[in-house]
């Protein structure tokens, strides 16, 4: 197996130590003390190398050590013909070109250190050899000015013109993995001399700081952030409270969180209104963060931090990061800060990750919680509207009793029933809670479009503020608050003849097991109408052969 970085590692050792049950991702984080983004970078890594795999537990991923799998073996082609000569003169050439890249193998396997940057750069600063380490952090890099200030790179040059074979020399430095994001290192510079004379180039070897440049200060920040993930009563509290102790981190100018929801971005918290309309002109930004998992920068001259000063009319804004919100091996937001600083270690980035990770944790909780609570209500529902489908056969009280019943078991504010009329077309039956708005809208057959979704789906609809298809609705859903709609088909058979539709002020949240539960209610409801009609269908009948 090929020599692994320290973090690498740390997260075979704790793969091998745990259960599978527990080599999920939130479990590995925790247990590495590693943020997700660098704990799910480097799974991939792990995985690329085929030394990992992993298989699905619902939507998350277990992952276990892969058993090494024999190669193919190599198909090899027949010789093409040639005149002697020819086939001397290729022999030559192929023999030392391998051996040349024999002694290349084997050389960059001697730097092929998981720990250190290795590299080399000529008198002119440009990039010669490097090992994989130094390409993992810095890909596609050509010159040292590409990575470092200007006025380190002087000072390497004066160095530079006065080393000797047996010089050392030890430096401590800052390079630029990204734009305003700058990792800290310790290099080593060591001459490589032409016949022990002129210097051509330089041998640096760079080993990490970042681990041990962690503060007393960061450390106790972000067990703050922890323990408020932990107490917080509300959501917006504890964002409240975590960008307070971000701004600890990362001096910030202003500070917004998204979250994503069903494909759809929204502004979750702000710590200052004049962001509010921010997130169309950084929506393709955040996105980046969020489809890459890891954090992105935009500094001096990017267009999206152009863009983002002039509409909000901060010049002295410098530098724009954007940290993922990561649940598994997804992001479900972004942490989004705007400072003056035209730099930030990447030990403060790995810092707001971590605190990205706990609003990532409380808000997978919130979630669990809200999604098992609406379960037991949908299974008190089912059992209420038996109870009163059982107990009627008026129609018109049936109704009634179903729409007060089933929204006072789910918590909804509001309700109405639409059954088909004569002419096939829905009309409004009864109606519970409705604002005055709402209800001559409805009257007057104003969410014909909406119902459609239902009728073409032939099964429930469920919209909340957090829903793409929210920004769809009536204005004057929007304007009464509403951030639920549950749309439930009232079915005989298999013809839908009616609707029971409810509405929210609070964003309801269930699982897939809990929507089916819902359209149970429907089916009840229209199995109850048929029996009702039938009963009196029945009467009418039997009313006609006694006359008779």
């Amino acid at each position: 197996m090929e020599e692994l970085s320290n973090t690498e590692r740390l997260i075979m050792s704790y793969i091998r130590s745990h259960p599978p049950e527990d080599c999920m991702l939130d479990k590995i984080t925790r247990g590495t003390s590693r943020s997700r983004a660098t704990v799910l970078k480097y799974l991939e890594i792990l995985h690329a190398k085929g030394i990992l795999d992993f298989k699905f537990v619902g939507r998350s991923k277990l992952w276990f050590l892969k058993q090494a799998i024999p190669e193919k073996p190599e198909i090899i082609s027949e010789p093409v013909d040639l005149d002697i000569q020819k086939i001397n003169e290729l022999v030559s050439a192929a023999s030392r070109l391998h051996a040349l890249r024999s002694k290349e193998m084997e050389l960059k396997m001697l730097i092929d250190s998981p720990d250190a940057l290795i590299f080399t750069v000529n008198i002119h600063m440009d990039i010669i050899t490097f090992n994989n380490t130094f390409n993992t952090f810095f890909p596609a890099k050509k010159n040292l000015r590409d990575i470092i200030s200007s006025e380190q790179v002087n000072m390497i040059e004066n160095l530079t013109r006065s080393l000797s074979l047996k010089d050392n020399i030890t430096l401590e430095i800052d390079m630029m993995e990204k734009s305003g994001i700058y990792r800290p290192y310790k290099i080593s510079l060591q001459p490589i001399l032409e016949d022990n004379e002129t210097v051509i180039g330089i041998v640096i070897i760079g080993e990490e700081l970042s681990q041990s440049r962690r503060t007393k200060r960061e450390l106790e920040t972000l067990l703050s952030i922890a323990q408020a993930a932990g107490s917080a009563s509300s959501e917006e509290q504890l964002m409240e409270e975590a960008t307070v102790s971000i701004k600890d981190i990362i001096p910030y100018e202003y500070c917004t969180i998204f979250l994503k929801d069903n494909g759809n971005i929204r502004t979750a918290y702000e710590t200052s209104e004049s962001t509010g309309e921010l997130l169309p002109h950084v929506k393709g930004f955040i996105e980046k963060s969020m489809n890459t998992l890891e954090a992105k920068s935009a500094g001096k001259g990017d267009f999206y931090l152009e863009n983002v000063k002039s509409v909000m009319g901060d010049m002295s804004i410098s530098l724009m990061l954007s940290i993922p919100i990561i649940d598994e091996d997804s992001a479900i937001g972004s942490i989004l800060l705007l400072t003056t600083l035209t730099s930030v270690s990447s030990v403060s980035i790995e810092n707001v990750e971590m605190a990205a990770d706990e609003l990532s944790g409380y808000l997978k909780m919130q979630r669990l919680t809200s999604e098992k609570e609406e379960f037991a209500n949908t299974l008190l529902a089912m059992n209420q509207i038996s109870t009163v489908l059982n107990s009627t056969s008026n129609e018109d009280e049936m109704l009634e009793k179903a729409v007060k019943s089933t929204i006072s078991s789910l918590g909804f504010e509001m309700g109405c029933i639409y059954l088909n009329d004569d002419k096939e077309e829905l009309t409004l039956r009864v109606h519970k809670n409705l604002p005055e708005g709402l209800k001559n809208m409805c009257m007057a057959g104003m969410f014909k479009d909406l119902f459609s979704k239902t009728l073409e789906k032939q099964n429930l609809v469920y919209i909340t503020s957090e829903s793409e298809e929210y920004e769809s609705l009536e204005p004057a859903v929007k304007a009464n608050g509403i951030r639920t709609m549950l749309i439930l088909p009232i079915k005989s058979g298999d013809n839908i003849i009616g609707l029971l539709n409810m509405g929210s002020r609070q964003i309801k949240h269930y699982n897939d097991i809990s929507l089916e539960n819902l359209s149970s209610i429907g089916l009840q409801l229209g199995l109850a109408l048929e029996k009702s009609r039938l009963a009196i269908k029945l009467k009418v009948e039997s009313n006609r052969g006694i006359h008779i």
